[in-house]
């Protein structure tokens, strides 16, 4: 039986198609064996000079965070900020400032993890005065108003000046609650 090269030329076309999509899937292919559809953790868009405000219902800022640089994940919807300021609004008791090297920011913003040289100040409209405090690591819900480390951290105010192990604070009760090797000065409020 003899084929003729019109049999012959879509059976040809297949192969140089079939043999292209191969390739293409193995040319697609990050050096780790996981493929671009794979979600692999690459930041799919990036911010300079991030300002960003959260308000209540009525409008009135809560929450302010700054940061020189954003990168955006998709693959778990995080955030890794560089040179990150984050400040909570109260003007009832003072705000609460956090500045550090790098930030994580986990979906939907429910936790803020701040690491390297971290600093929060906050301000007080009472006798006590405000408060600083510095740590490497402190992890920030800003919905609780909550902030802890398990990570050594100092305390200095006007009337205390403490270090200890780890700490948890409630922004919001002001209730500020010390964990592991807690070593203090205290002055008397006058």
């Amino acid at each position: 039986m003899t084929y003729k090269p019109a049999f012959w030329f879509p059976i040809s076309i297949l192969a140089v198609l079939a043999g292209l999509s191969l390739w293409l899937q193995y040319a697609v292919k990050s050096p780790n064996g996981r493929g671009a559809g794979n979600n692999a953790h690459v930041a799919d868009y990036i911010v300079d000079n991030l300002h960003a405000v959260q308000t209540n219902a009525s409008g009135k800022p809560e929450n302010t965070l700054r940061a020189g640089k954003l990168q955006h994940f998709m693959d778990d919807d995080s955030s890794l900020l560089d040179t990150p300021h984050f400040i909570t609004i109260d003007p009832k008791s003072g705000n609460v400032d956090v500045q550090s090297n790098t930030a994580l920011v986990t979906s939907k913003g429910k936790k803020i993890t701040f690491t390297g040289q971290v600093v929060l100040l906050r301000d007080s409209l009472d006798k006590q005065g405000p408060m600083r405090l510095t740590t490497d690591y402190l992890e920030v819900f800003p919905d609780q108003h909550l902030m802890r480390t398990n990570r050594p951290v100092a305390v200095s105010s006007a009337q205390v000046n403490f270090t200890a192990g780890g700490l948890v604070l409630n922004d919001q009760s002001r209730l500020l609650q010390l964990t592991r090797h807690v070593k203090a000065h205290y002055a008397p409020i006058h």
